[in-house]
């Protein structure tokens, strides 16, 4: 197998996309690798790309936190998740655990949050890296809907049975 993908990414600020040839990345301690197999396009992609958000991503990045896709690589010392499983890509790339927001359910408040597409790559990609605490596990539900399903997530971690 190739160590190459293709991916969207973008280098500037306001000018288009690019399919180009990068690593597939690899998972560490903690940490999945995803193939994916659809992602959607949220509005804060389009502000993404566009830098117009106070706080920007620094290019160059990979957008996309709406992908859904199979884990293919597990790193040392996740065992929740496996090679095989269906899972969806959120926004919330990992937040610190120990804040009040986090201890509150609140990760999204979270000053130490990193988000997917924006401060790490996201899935506007072949694969991506993500951390399997922050994801959507999805059993015995189809590709076509696991798209839209996973969006409406509202907790840490769910599972989404048919």
């Amino acid at each position: 197998m190739t160590n190459k993908m293709k991916a969207a990414v973008l280098h500037e600020f306001g000018q288009d996309l690019k399919i180009e040839e990068v690593d597939i990345p690899t998972a560490g301690a903690g940490q999945i690798v995803v193939k994916m197999h659809a992602s959607g396009v949220c509005h804060t992609d389009l502000h993404a790309v566009e830098g117009d958000w106070p706080v920007k991503p620094s290019p160059p990045f990979i957008p996309g936190h709406e992908g859904v896709g199979v884990i293919t690589a597990v790193g040392d010392g996740v065992t929740h998740v496996k090679a095989g499983d269906r899972v969806g890509v959120p926004w919330l790339y990992s937040a610190c655990g120990h804040c009040t927001h986090c201890l509150g359910g609140w990760e999204t408040l979270c000053k130490k949050q990193e988000n997917s597409g924006y401060s790490v790559n996201g899935s506007f990609a072949e694969y991506v890296l993500q951390m399997p605490t922050m994801l959507a596990l999805f059993l015995r539900v189809s590709t076509p809907l696991r798209l839209p399903l996973f969006y409406v997530r509202a907790s840490r971690y769910i599972k989404v049975l048919k």
